[in-house]
């Protein structure tokens, strides 16, 4: 099954792009990538669905919290680097996206830019999502975060592929930075997975600070 984008119902001035939410965390496939639709419903009775509906208002409430309100829900187009079915990893693994799973996404991304050229800012979530997007020269190009995000041969090789980096911790390098996007006029900013805010705990420590000046570029 191939998740939607949640397209922005008004003027899309912001984009975010996550990891693939399909089989990360379990085996239930997403009708719209991350759950997104599920912010404009009302809250469900269901257990599922509530969880759900908790899931989309942390990614939203996230955006908001990063832009300083600054861009309504409505203005938001979602998406993931890769929308496909892909294999799950072993429990407690992450799903590992392979390049040609990446490249496909990278290429319906530039899609998306050129059909809504009114986005102004783009947010990739995770280590993974940025490693692919640095990697193809969508943005950056920082050799340091690229070696340390790239992923291990153990699991690649692996019967059951997942992620697995060099570095766990390379993300912290690039999180919160303001990168512009390769032959688009809109900025790249990476943040952290929806399912991280809010910051607390470990968190807190190693991103609060990236945080804090990013929110303050946008109350400039």
């Amino acid at each position: 099954m191939r998740s939607k984008d949640l397209k922005a119902a008004g003027t899309a001035r912001l984009l975010v792009i996550g990891e693939d939410s399909n089989l990360q965390w379990s085996d239930t496939a997403t009708e719209y990538a991350m759950f997104a639709d599920y912010y404009f419903r009302r809250f469900p009775e269901d257990h599922g669905e509530r969880s759900r509906n908790v899931e989309a208002r942390d990614l939203f409430n996230h955006i908001m919290y990063v832009t300083l309100n600054s861009v309504k829900p409505e203005d938001m187009y979602i998406t993931n680097l890769c929308n496909d079915y892909v294999e799950p990893a072993p429990k407690g693994k992450r799903v590992l996206i392979k390049e040609e799973k990446a490249l496909k996404g990278v290429e319906h991304i530039k899609w998306i830019l050129e059909q809504y050229p009114t986005i102004e800012w783009i947010l990739p979530m995770s280590l993974q999502t940025n490693y692919w997007l640095q990697k193809v020269g969508f943005y950056g190009g920082d050799e340091a975060f690229l070696h340390g995000a790239q992923p291990r041969r153990v699991g690649i090789e692996c019967i059951q592929p997942y992620y697995q980096p060099v570095d766990g911790k390379a993300f912290a390098s690039i999180c919160g930075n303001i990168y512009d996007a390769n032959g688009y006029p809109a900025k790249v900013i990476p943040i952290l997975p929806a399912k991280d805010y809010p910051l607390k705990g470990l968190n807190e420590k190693k991103y609060g600070k990236a945080y804090e000046r990013l929110r303050a570029s946008f109350r400039k």
